[in-house]
């Protein structure tokens, strides 16, 4: 698994289980307002990595499909992809 897969896992169970304890300490009676902030942020850390995520995939994405078009040999392309991935990938 990739990093950035690990992230955004951490990321949804982080979120998943705050939603979860916010919810069961306000059915039981306990003041969660602090806790529902802290929820909220985590959303939003969520929403972030999902961007990060997505947006790395689109530009991986834009490789494949451009050595799927062309008719590069397997080992030019392979080369140009080197090339490309030292230089920090397409902008």
């Amino acid at each position: 698994m990739t990093t950035s897969k690990r992230i955004l896992v951490a990321s949804y169970i982080i979120g998943i289980t705050l939603t979860v304890l916010t919810v069961v300490l306000t059915i039981t009676g306990f003041d969660t307002m602090t806790l529902g902030t802290i929820t909220g942020i985590a959303y939003a850390e969520i929403s972030v990595s999902n961007a990060f995520y997505f947006n790395k995939a689109k530009k991986e994405n834009v490789l494949k499909i451009a050595f799927g078009c062309s008719d590069l040999s397997p080992e030019k392309a392979e080369k140009l992809a080197k090339f490309i991935e030292t230089l920090g990938g397409i902008l």
